[in-house]
């Protein structure tokens, strides 16, 4: 029988054939007796339906070509006798079960239906009652009616499309509500609603984000099966909103393909559902308010990071296809499931927090609070600009294949473009696009879902960890004869280090290795400096002296030039974008941040700090008078963004900004930063 951890030990043995055993177990998080017994488990289950056994010899494994068959057909339908849920599957597989039964529930239906215990389905009862109160609702229980749902019928399919998002990103998501449908007997028309949706989509001109595309079939499959007498009321905004829109006959539509009643609210509550998993749209009634919108969260974005975006304007057409979307999911309070959200918050963490302090303005147009899942999604879109400056020579030739949409798209590109610098790199595509692309067009394809090709395929995420990035540069230096960074084989190294040490993280480890060997192969620096190393004592300066603004900028800016971090065209650049662009540099409370392009003449990323005794009017303004300046040389979007949040962090606190200002030598400047930056280790 499998359960989850020998579904998800063979999906990655299929999907990374070429990873060794170490890497395999620390990919998902086993230990070697772990791994042992799980490889057990699988192989047990796999000779109950007639496959082979999966091979292990010495540190590599082998997967038999009949069970990779089986695995394309079968892999997310494993039927109810070959399959144990785990506790979060099965949560949300009751709620789904209650979300559209038929007849009254007992504990005993639950247990019959996820094949466990009376004591373990009470215990997700009460987990699920938890998180129904959350969302507002109820999962209550009488003897008449056993359990059901009580609360607004609006509240009951929000969490409906939680539990439906959140069980796509599971192992057995799929295979569990597929087993919902069939314990009340409803017909699986998933395939016919697809169809549906896909020629209405035709028909309108639009297009899907295919991962929500998924998500929406299946959500309209379970709301089809809840059809009845709930009565559906929604706000009076999102009805007036929605009126406006010309694709409300999308919705019109289908209302009348899906349900047996047509009424006013469906078809606003299903054109919602439509327009939130759109992309590209172009035929939309919106406040003109949100072009400004996303303007105003770019230049924050910029403000925040403190370099400006080169390709402004694609960058601005790429944001606002996304924000359409948003837009309507934030306003009519869709939720949107994120699988990358915690690769995202550890590997991109500060930009994430700067995306989220950018966001502001929507927020404040929505009059809503935006869930850190979508954050995630605009973090990756900026995170996709957010790379180094300089081209690389291209050789063969590679495309990406990902269905998650524009922003992750993108951030895949950027991730692969840095690890495979000789690779030319195509359009991206959709799955149904590279079908009907010429093989020859192309050497290699990277896709974040299974695909059929007769050139090389990677499977791989829109976001990468250390390990996976290790993964895919070993398999295309393999298949495509290209040069590897480490000439080390990072499983025998790590063996080596096992046995002379105890190894308390060996993920963490594994992948500090990998950081560091690649930093060495690379000209691209990959270490994060902390602001104590980059605003060290020789620039930090004081001035007594009556300045112009412009000479306040150049006196700030000399250290920096005189130790070659930067160039004097840099300096010219930096007064130069202020006579463009106005006090944009101010950034409040007497601290003006100067900067430019890095191209515009930086040499090497630096900081440096000037501070008035007598402040200097910006632009000769008297609501812009500046006391402290620090210049920054930034060598491309990311690697000063560490420092940056420790300065922010530092500025923003009023306790340590006046002192800042009262110091009277660097020495006292730098003592501060960094006792501050120890406080909040």
């Amino acid at each position: 029988m499998f359960d989850h951890k020998s579904l998800q030990l063979l999906e990655q043995m299929i999907n990374y054939p070429k990873l060794s055993i170490p890497e395999l177990r620390l990919q998902i998080n086993l230990s070697p007796r772990q791994f042992a017994y799980t490889l057990d488990k699988l192989n047990n289950a796999l000779s109950n339906l007639d496959l082979p056994k999966i091979q292990v010899i010495d540190i590599e494994f082998k997967v038999d070509e009949r069970i990779k068959n089986y695995w394309k057909l079968e892999g997310t339908s494993l039927n109810r006798q070959q399959s144990v849920f785990q506790e979060t599957e099965r949560i949300y597989l009751i709620y789904l079960y209650t979300y559209i039964r038929k007849e009254a529930i007992a504990n005993i239906h639950y247990q019959s239906f996820l094949q466990v215990s009376r004591n373990t389905a009470l215990a997700d009862i009460k987990k699920l009652r938890s998180y129904c109160e959350k969302e507002g609702i109820q999962l209550s229980y009488n003897r008449t009616d056993g359990f059901h749902l009580e609360g607004e019928e609006r509240l009951k399919r929000r969490f409906a499309t939680i539990c439906i998002g959140t069980l796509l990103q599971l192992p057995m998501g799929i295979s569990g509500m597929k087993q919902v449908l069939n314990s009340w007997n409803y017909e699986n028309t998933g395939s016919a609603i697809r169809e549906n949706v896909n020629d209405l989509a035709e028909k309108y001109r639009i297009d899907f984000v295919s991962n929500r595309l998924d998500q929406l079939v299946y959500e309209l499959l379970f709301l089809q099966c809840r059809s009845g007498h709930h009565k559906l009321i929604l706000p009076i905004k999102q009805i007036k909103l929605m009126k406006e829109q010309p694709l409300l006959k999308m919705g019109e539509e289908l209302s009348a393909y899906l349900l047996d009643e047509v009424a006013e609210a469906e078809v606003i509550y299903l054109t919602v559902q439509l327009l939130s998993a759109m992309q590209n749209i172009e035929e939309l009634h919106i406040d003109e308010k949100l072009d400004l919108v996303s303007s105003t969260i770019i230049s924050e974005v910029e403000r925040l990071i403190l370099v400006p975006f080169k390709e402004r304007h694609i960058l601005k057409s790429l944001l606002y296809k996304h924000l359409v979307p948003a837009y309507f999911r934030i306003i009519c309070e869709v939720p949107l499931s994120n699988p990358l959200i915690d690769t995202i918050k550890t590997e991109h963490g500060v930009l994430f927090e700067f995306v989220k302090q950018a966001l502001k303005p929507l927020s404040e147009y929505t009059g809503k609070c935006i869930s850190d899942e979508e954050i995630g999604y605009f973090t990756i879109l900026f995170g996709g600009h957010v790379r180094k400056l300089e081209a690389k020579p291209k050789v063969y030739r590679a495309t990406i294949v990902c269905p998650n949409g524009i922003s992750s798209s993108m951030m895949l590109r950027t991730q692969l473009r840095q690890l495979f610098p000789k690779l030319h790199f195509t359009e991206s595509y959709s799955a149904a696009e590279i079908e009907k692309l010429s093989p020859d067009s192309y050497d290699m394809i990277f896709s974040t879902i299974y695909l059929e090709s007769s050139k090389p395929v990677y499977l791989t995420r829109p976001l990468l960890t250390a390990l996976e990035e290790n993964y895919l540069q070993q398999a295309v230096a393999a298949d495509f004869n290209l040069p590897v960074q480490s000439t080390i084989p990072m499983d025998k190294l790590m063996a080596t280090i096992r046995k002379y040490a105890t190894i308390r993280n060996e993920k963490a480890l594994y992948e500090d290795l990998t950081k560091h060997l690649r930093q060495s192969h690379t000209r691209e620096r990959s270490y994060a400096p902390m602001l104590s190393e980059l605003l060290t004592e020789d620039k930090i300066q004081f001035s007594d002296a009556s300045l112009e603004w412009e000479e306040a900028i150049q006196l700030a800016a000399k250290p920096l030039e005189e130790q070659h971090y930067i160039t004097s065209a840099y300096t010219q650049a930096m007064i130069d974008r202020v006579l463009e662009m106005g006090a944009f540099i101010h950034i409040g409370k007497g601290i003006a941040i100067p900067h430019a392009r890095p191209e515009q003449g930086v040499q090497e990323l630096g900081m440096s700090l000037l501070r008035m005794k007598k402040p200097v009017l910006l632009l000769n303004q008297e609501e812009h008078a500046i006391d402290l300046f620090i210049c920054l040389a930034a060598i491309d979007n990311k690697l000063h963004l560490k420092a940056l949040a420790e300065l922010t962090s530092f500025l923003v606190n009023e306790d340590s900004l006046k002192r800042l200002k009262e110091a009277e030598t660097s020495a006292e400047i730098i003592a501060m930063m960094r006792k501050k930056g120890e406080d909040e280790q």
